[in-house]
């Protein structure tokens, strides 16, 4: 891979080793999932089958019985988090659900196979809520963010449109929509979490290792 990273004693545009490079090339790098560690333990997560509302009640009695389950972690017995001011990485801090398919408890058990069966032995009530699931342009509730993601500006204006319009020989005005579009990776999401003391080391499925530090650290509490 080469890039123009200035690095001392290499001229610009010169290519850059990368610790993964030769892996890669030769088809042998891990994935985040077949990184090995000792007695690893699996998590199968409850989703929520709601849209708005909050969760009423959870009976995990069967599954915490089950022969391989480790614990069953949801809103009530889960640790607080240090941050929570991302509420979509808020996970199971409190009973109320903001969409569907949100995390709501996950059971974590010796092997995948018994943390999934234990997962469908948990019993979850919900009180639900209306919501409204219709994004239309002229819907009288919308608002405008604050910035975008990745902390872009919600407008951003360049030349004089107004001015290049009306001078123009032909004007076309127009709008245009695109449906919904969904990425397909590589690799399925997955991180490996060992905890060694104090310090925390993730293998992880993600394009940005840096910002994924950062936003771990801050949540946890973590320097």
């Amino acid at each position: 891979m080469s890039t123009t990273t200035r690095v001392p004693g290499r001229a610009i545009g010169a290519p850059l080793d990368r610790i993964d490079g030769p892996q890669k090339v030769r088809g042998v790098a891990p994935y985040a999932y077949e990184h090995r560690v000792e007695y690893p333990l699996y998590l199968y997560p409850l989703q929520s089958n709601i849209a708005k509302g909050r969760v009423a009640r959870i009976d995990a009695s069967a599954a915490e019985a089950l022969p391989g389950v480790v614990i069953v972690i949801t809103h009530e017995n889960a640790p607080r988090l240090a941050n929570t001011n991302d509420k979509e990485l808020a996970i199971l801090q409190s009973e109320d659900i903001a969409f569907r398919g949100q995390y709501t408890g996950a059971v974590v058990a010796e092997t995948f196979e018994v943390a999934r069966h234990a997962a469908n032995l948990v019993e979850v009530s919900y009180a639900d809520e209306p919501h409204d699931a219709i994004l239309r342009p002229d819907s009288v509730d919308l608002y405008t963010p604050d910035q975008l993601n990745a902390g872009f500006q919600t407008d951003t204006e360049e030349g004089d449109v107004d001015g290049a319009l009306s001078s123009a020989a032909v004007q076309l005005d127009e709008t245009y929509t695109t449906p919904m579009e969904h990425n397909n990776p590589m690799e399925p999401h997955t991180t490996i979490a060992v905890w060694e003391g104090g310090d925390l080391t993730l293998y992880d499925s993600t394009q940005g290792v840096h910002t994924v530090r950062r936003a771990v650290a801050r949540i946890f509490g973590l320097d």
